[in-house]
């Protein structure tokens, strides 16, 4: 099924469909201190754009349609697809007729319904992330692992982000990328979470390994000080990425989910 010539556009000979199953909207539940995380891999992109590609409004259509290459046209009307389907279903509404703006930072906002529900999308090369949780505030982050690349490669990279704390790590860390996607998508998630990304002082927040709480874990401060009510976790997204979550909600339950 084709919608105004957006779902799965390109040259090549369409690939076998992985198995691509919607969840039933009746079905999606978001308890309050849960944190859910829904995973796209690219396989799943040509489905969700024919499934879903009816979905999106007329600007969404309009911003599809000005990617020049069919790749990044289908991976953004798959993830704002499975976007307004998930947000409808926890919801209870037709996912067509939600109504997004973007925020001064470029990040999506649900205009219509009003309602407490948080969510943040983050996607790479080969993998998207999508993220729900109720009255709070949330942000997610995943980065692709490039192999063979060094930070010492790219002169004054992370100037202006990394605080001093974190920039001493990094060089404890001998400059390697493992330690540089860490600290980078930590950061990330933090700012998406505050609603300002890069806009403002990144160089005032300073996140951490929190082994109080256990591996996996990490903390974030601003000006030195400790940001109580947190959950702020490292997240197993495969071997090939580095992902992280942060939200204002304390000792939040995290799971995963996919289609």
């Amino acid at each position: 099924m084709q919608h105004d010539g957006l779902a799965a556009q390109g040259a090549a000979a369409p690939a076998p469909l992985a198995p691509f199953l919607l969840p039933q909207p009746e079905r999606l539940a978001l308890p309050d201190g849960a944190v859910q995380v829904w995973r796209l891999d690219d396989a799943q992109v040509d489905p969700a754009c024919t499934r879903l590609a009816h979905t999106l409004a007329a600007d969404e259509r309009a911003r599809a349609l000005a990617y020049r290459h069919a790749r990044h046209r289908n991976g953004y009307i798959a993830r704002r697809g499975l976007l307004r389907w998930l947000v409808g279903g926890y919801l209870h509404c037709r996912p067509e007729a939600l109504r997004f703006i973007v925020s001064a930072y470029g990040k999506p906002v649900l205009q219509w319904p009003q309602a407490r529900l948080a969510f943040s999308v983050s996607h790479t090369d080969g993998l998207a992330l999508l993220a729900f949780a109720r009255d709070c505030r949330l942000g997610v982050d995943v980065e692709r692992r490039a192999g063979g690349v060094k930070v010492a490669d790219v002169p004054g990279f992370g100037r202006g982000i990394f605080s001093a704390q974190e920039a001493q790590v990094l060089a404890r860390a001998r400059l390697s990328a493992e330690a540089l996607l860490s600290i980078w998508t930590r950061k990330e998630a933090l700012l998406k979470a505050l609603g300002t990304g890069l806009s403002a002082d990144p160089t005032a927040y300073t996140t951490e390994d929190d082994w109080r709480r256990g591996a996996g874990h990490w903390q974030a401060s601003r000006d030195g000080i400790p940001m109580s009510g947190w959950t702020c976790l490292d997240l197993d997204a495969g071997a090939g990425f580095r992902a992280a979550l942060a939200v204002s909600l304390p000792d939040a339950s995290v799971t995963w989910h996919r289609c």
